[in-house]
């Protein structure tokens, strides 16, 4: 898999490439102090999250920063600012280490961190002796141990995303040289579980660009042998069956070939003419692109009788589901009655973004920072991803022999049991107008049953329509994992709610 994080950033390291050759990082000390402060007021004007302990803990980085400037080289200060911006915990914020204007090379291997551990999938002619070694030493120090010592420069919103840049960054001599880990700029010693030893000579980031890890369907389907590469969305069906297999890695047109709105009309089509009785969405491999044409796929799924049933519908994702992507497999979640099988994501529901570069005015670094936040759960909500509903584990094994270990949970789903439905008295006694957190909840009738629902605020993406179920003596189940409601009974009044729980939250219900 051509990691999609490293191509965003392949395309604005060419994107200045026309600049950056003529620069270099030697800049005084005033000129820094300059870019610092630049950088520093851009974060208080854009950054929608900047205040409390994150302000306190990003000033106070900016102060030891500025403080220390003066003694370190060009490059010390580039990732002292990488520093800083981790503070604000945020994927978004960061300074892409990819950008030609940093000139830093990495070792010419593509690694994935499995669930036993960080394997070479992929390599230069020099070095592809190695591809299938497990890498337990990184310059003497075990993986996990080098993994820890390198969170500071990995910005991300939880460490299943770190990993999953730490797969790249991990392989950066001047990262490492960074943590105190290494003195060379140009190689790094690599341990393999065999009992191997190597060193690895560093390449030019546009070497590493060509590698490919190979993950599961990643823009081909293996089941037909089809190729979608550079493909943004695609469908193919499971031979022999009415299961669609679909996959989404950015939801933006293709500038040849399908909008998304036409894909996702064919989509429609097929469901509609009883071809389809089973949709796998995969948002495994990628994020980006506009939310807004989210509304008619999350509309047909959520509205379409035969697809919307518990085991018609399922949802892959990775620790590399990340922005629309991550906001799909939400808004999915809550409106429907998919299953989410996988990994947790890289972000969580509300903390998904849409991000703007700046350019420091003296040494010309391309920065990020998160400019609006689009939420798909309530603002108490500070989960940092999504959960899955079925856990999948991968493993070296799993790729060496060419197997998709969430395909499989899919194919192998059975319902274990039925949820309970709510008597007809309850059903009348609970239906009504509520509130939660100022917004509008109603306990409705939708096609016949019980329904929590609430639709979305303009220029917002977070709506809920999820089936009521008897759960217990003063408690509904929902489609939602970790999601229920509670109400109270008395002899005048009958059955009335008063708290909503949500995933670990107290709300209450007015």
């Amino acid at each position: 898999m051509k990691s999609k994080f490293l191509a965003a950033l392949s395309m604005l390291a060419f994107s200045i490439a026309g600049v950056s050759q003529e620069m270099d990082l030697n800049l005084t000390n005033t000129q820094w102090q300059e870019d610092l402060e630049f950088l520093k007021k851009r974060v208080e004007s854009t950054v929608p999250f900047y205040k409390n302990e994150k302000k306190e803990a990003f000033l106070k980085s900016y102060k030891g920063l500025i403080s220390s400037s003066n003694n370190l080289d060009g490059m010390q200060v580039a990732i002292g600012i990488q520093r800083l911006l981790n503070t604000l915990n945020d994927e978004g914020c960061n300074l892409p280490f990819f950008q030609t204007r940093l000139n830093m090379q990495v070792l010419p291997l593509k690694t994935y961190w499995f669930d036993d551990g960080l394997y070479i999938l992929d390599a230069s002619s020099t070095y592809g002796a190695f591809i299938g070694e497990k890498i337990v030493k990184i310059n003497g120090v075990k993986v996990e141990d080098v993994f820890h010592r390198f969170i500071p420069h990995l910005n991300a919103d939880n460490d299943y995303y770190r990993k999953y840049l730490f797969q790249a960054y991990g392989l950066m001599p001047s990262l490492l040289k960074s943590t105190g880990l290494s003195a060379d700029l140009d190689k790094i010693n690599l341990e393999f579980a065999s009992g191997k030893k190597t060193t690895v000579k560093s390449e030019a980031i546009s070497e590493y660009a060509k590698l490919r890890r190979g993950l599961p369907n990643d823009g081909v389907f293996d089941m037909t042998n089809s190729d979608h590469q550079n493909e943004n969305y695609w469908s193919e069906f499971v031979p022999n069956s009415k299961t669609l297999f679909v996959q989404i890695q950015k939801v933006v047109n293709h500038e040849n070939g399908d909008s998304f709105s036409k894909f996702v009309d064919k989509i429609e089509t097929l469901i509609s003419g009883g071809k389809v009785n089973r949709l796998i969405i995969d948002l495994r491999y990628g994020g980006g692109g506009n939310g807004f044409k989210l509304k008619s796929l999350t509309d047909l799924l959520r509205d379409s009788e035969s697809i919307n049933k518990k085991g018609n519908l399922f949802v892959l994702t990775s620790s590399a589901t990340r922005g629309t992507l991550v906001e799909l497999a939400s808004i999915l979640s809550l409106n429907t009655k998919a299953i989410v099988v996988g990994q947790p994501t890289a972000e969580g529901a509300n903390t998904v973004g849409d991000t703007k570069y700046i350019t420091l005015p003296n040494s010309g670094l391309r920065v990020s920072l998160t400019l609006t936040l689009w939420s798909t759960s309530w603002n108490q909500d500070t989960d940092t991803f999504l959960k899955p509903d079925l856990n999948v584990a991968y493993s070296y094994e799993d790729k060496a022999n060419n197997r998709d270990p969430w395909i499989n949970v899919v194919m192998n789903y059975n319902q274990q049991s039925l949820p309970k439905p709510i008597s007809g008295a309850l059903f009348e006694q609970l239906r009504g107008t509520y509130k939660v957190n100022g917004r509008r909840i109603n306990l409705e009738y939708n096609n016949g049953k019980l329904s929590l629902t609430m639709s979305r605020k303009m220029k917002s993406f977070f709506e809920i329509q999820t089936e009521l179920y008897f759960h217990s003596e003063g408690v509904l189940s929902t489609d939602i994992d970790d999601v229920f409601l509670h109400y109270s009974t008395n002899p005048s009044n009958g059955a009335f709610p008063n708290t909503l729980k949500w995933k670990g939250l107290s709300l209450i219900i007015d």
